[in-house]
């Protein structure tokens, strides 16, 4: 069963945020925006994957947390910042496979952990579905779970409308996705055996009010009630998480979904978690409060 730790969130520090600094880089035919930062004594490499239409930007606290002690890549998926989408194939194991060659023609060797939010969950999880032997571990924060959300063809008619008039096209392309990278990752369940630490946020009935589609979709956040593109209820797929990754550890919070941004030091906690073994980590760590680690 998947172990489960309340967490007493220490409030950001503002102060404490590094700007990353972006790159642009072309891969095949795809420019891919990156900022990386490596570490003369880096004891592990950490990949971050962004949650739907959010760029790196929204790791910058995260960022800050890890520099000493950790190499760090960050990338925008086609079609996010200025990373351009074209005409590059959207399937899971392509996104996987672009994501690898960024990291190895920027030297990054493996092994990596993992960290994605929202929808960048289920892209890492993917990742680590086809490449396993490059991944020591994943932190998931506040993923999208598995398997909940409809295929784009059964979406309400005014879900798609709506998409199609406000979304651009490499958002509304993402959004089809999830059902397929949901289904790849699911098969097989039991795929990945690994260190697993899901961040899984608890939010107040006020923050689960709908502000509007377009809105909802910038805090990546899409809403049931609103736009009709649940395949379960959400919080019966959140549960089914637990039979897919039993050996994960749950830190559950009272947070928005951007956990990363509210609560960056309760994410870098959980980075660190699963380099331990490795001494000379938290000694590097400096900013981890005490509040975050209770």
């Amino acid at each position: 069963m998947a172990q489960e730790r309340a967490q007493t969130p220490a409030q950001p520090d503002p102060a404490g945020a590094v700007g990353l600094s972006a790159k642009l880089g072309q891969f095949d035919s795809t420019i891919i925006e990156y900022a990386e930062h490596r570490s003369p004594n880096a004891r592990a490499t950490i990949v971050f994957e962004n949650g739907l239409l959010l760029d790196f930007s929204t790791w910058n606290a995260v960022a800050a947390g890890l520099k000493q002690c950790c190499n760090l890549l960050f990338y925008n998926r086609p079609g996010v910042g200025r990373s351009v989408r074209g005409d590059v194939d959207p399937s899971p194991e392509a996104e996987s496979l672009r994501l690898h060659q960024l990291l190895k023609e920027r030297g990054f060797s493996p092994p990596y952990v993992l960290v994605g939010h929202s929808l960048g969950g289920q892209y890492v999880q993917a990742y680590a579905k086809r490449y396993p032997e490059q991944v020591d571990g994943m932190v998931l924060v506040d993923a999208l779970p598995l398997g909940v959300v409809k295929p784009y063809s059964e979406f309400p008619w005014f879900t798609r409308f709506g998409l199609w008039i406000f979304a651009s096209k490499a958002a509304r392309q993402e959004i089809a996705n999830i059902d397929l990278m949901g289904k790849y990752v699911m098969e097989p369940a039991d795929f990945y055996r690994k260190p697993v630490i899901r961040i899984v946020a608890q939010s107040s009935p006020q923050q689960h009010k709908p502000q509007g589609l377009i809105k909802d979709l910038l805090s990546g956040v899409i809403y049931a009630e609103d736009f009709g593109v649940w395949a379960i209820d959400p919080d019966i797929a959140e549960g089914r998480m637990s039979g897919y990754y039993p050996q994960a550890e749950v830190r559950s919070l009272s947070a928005n979904h951007r956990i990363q941004e509210q609560y960056p030091a309760v994410v870098i906690d959980a980075i660190t978690s699963l380099i331990k073994n490795q001494p000379d980590v938290q000694a590097a760590l400096g900013v981890v409060s005490k509040e975050a680690r209770q």
